[in-house]
């Protein structure tokens, strides 16, 4: 029997999101921590284009600007594009567009973004599609562009059982692993590098080869 695919409405957390976030939970979650580090690592600065993919209600996207990137935010929420179009109103530099699969079917030419960079949205991905939503996130990356993924990830299939067993919350999830990453990534001549927050929140991050 084939699984049906989970899904979500994530209009219906437009409104109480932010608030939800702020309270930034050091055992599981570390929010603004982790954007701190995804922002970091992406080089954002004057000149440089960054794809902000599940930007939600805008909030990395916000930090992106302050770093004088040009930003283009992606989400399947229109809701929480509002909510980001209010909270960057009058910002320079910021694209936001509503597309219903973002990690998959990003409307931009190749090579068209220094970074591509995501948090807290990865997990929302069907474990059969991530392959080729790395594929898709990499096709629009530049060469010598940086990915940069903060998220609810696992290092293994053992330690993904033993934390969904003990949180029944967690079973409504679609968590990466970082050794089903390693793979994918290794096949398109990169390597991942990582760094663990809490017991399930990671920030995973790699460079694409220089064109040849």
């Amino acid at each position: 029997m084939v699984e049906q695919e989970k899904t979500w409405d994530f209009d219906q957390w437009a409104d109480t999101y932010d608030g939800w976030v702020s309270a930034d939970d050091p055992i599981y979650f570390r929010y603004d921590t982790v954007l701190a580090r995804v922002l970091s690592l992406s080089g954002a600065a004057r000149g440089k284009r960054i794809l902000d993919i599940g930007t939600g209600t805008g909030n990395l996207a916000a930090h992106l600007l302050d770093l004088g990137a040009e930003v283009v935010g992606l989400d399947p929420s229109q809701k929480m594009l509002e909510k980001a179009a209010v909270k960057l109103e009058g910002r320079h530099g910021i694209e936001l567009k509503r597309v219903e699969e973002p990690f998959l079917e990003i409307p931009y030419g190749d090579g068209s973004f220094d970074a591509v960079v995501s948090t807290y949205a990865f997990h929302h991905v069907h474990p059969g599609k991530k392959p080729a939503c790395i594929r898709e996130m990499m096709r629009v990356l530049k060469p010598g562009g940086t990915w940069v993924v903060g998220d609810l990830i696992f290092q293994s299939e053992d330690d993904e059982k033993m934390m969904v067993d003990a949180h029944d919350w967690m079973e409504d999830e679609y968590f990466a692993r970082i050794d089903e990453l390693l793979p994918v990534l290794r096949d398109m001549g990169m390597m991942l590098k990582s760094e663990q927050y809490t017991m399930i929140t990671w920030v995973v991050w790699t460079i694409k080869p220089p064109a040849a």
